[in-house]
């Protein structure tokens, strides 16, 4: 199937969109309060996924008229984990189904997974891979999985 030509912002809106209806209807986001476009002073509920874009270079494509841009975004997840002993890799619960006492590397797991699931993001990109995922906290409870993702797509040499 042919890659449609798109603008940075209709690969945001999708990315966007994967990750909320995942949250709304699917099965691994929906424990997930929030998914957020930007970086904020005070996140409100958690667990949550922010959003944000870090930078985007181009390249002339084999196509002429076409260019190729490859935009890199900050996925980060964020959990507040008031359990120590779950706070990273979480507990499963009787059953084998996890409980709320999911951890981080479940969340960053669970986004992945997701975004997996549209490799060309509903035809709107040639490909993504996440080249890197950083963890970190700032203070307890508070844990964080930062995911790099870069996302290759044509898009017109005229377009913006």
């Amino acid at each position: 199937m042919p890659v449609i030509p798109a603008k940075t912002e209709e690969i945001w809106r999708e990315i966007v969109t994967i990750l909320k209806n995942a949250q709304t209807t699917g099965q691994r986001l929906q424990y997930v309060k929030e998914i957020l476009e930007g970086v904020r002073e005070d996140v409100p509920l958690f667990p949550c996924v922010i959003l944000e874009p870090v930078s985007e270079s181009e390249a002339e494509y084999s196509v002429p008229m076409y260019k190729r841009i490859i935009l890199q975004i900050t996925i980060t997840c964020w959990i507040e984990a008031y359990n120590i002993d779950t706070q990273i890799t979480g507990e499963v619960a009787p059953g084998g189904r996890y409980d709320d006492n999911r951890g981080i590397f479940d969340i960053v797991a669970d986004v992945k997974n997701e975004l997996n699931t549209y490799p060309d993001l509903n035809g709107k990109a040639i490909k993504f891979n996440f080249s890197n995922t950083r963890y970190y906290f700032e203070t307890y409870p508070y844990r964080a999985g930062e995911i790099t993702m870069n996302i290759e797509f044509i898009t017109q040499k005229d377009t913006r």
